[in-house]
């Protein structure tokens, strides 16, 4: 993994990474994978053998039957 992806953007195209759909934009998707594993790597401190080398993604959406909801059976 290339630590340099994080230094690849300039600051002024910079998503607010406070805001949950822009983090899980950036962190959350399979097209940006190498990034995330780069910055999970970064914040938890691991090096060398300790490095996480991949991840993966699950869907966490939960979907609500409304049909459900709304009948009065």
């Amino acid at each position: 993994m290339k630590e340099s992806l994080l230094r690849r953007v300039p600051l002024h195209h910079l998503m607010d990474l406070k805001i949950d759909y822009s983090f899980k934009q950036l962190f959350g998707t399979e097209k940006n994978k190498e990034i995330t594993v780069v910055f999970l790597n970064a914040i938890l401190d691991r090096s060398g053998r300790n490095t996480i080398k991949d991840i993966s993604f699950q869907n966490t959406e939960q979907v609500v039957n409304t049909k459900r909801i709304n009948s009065h059976d």
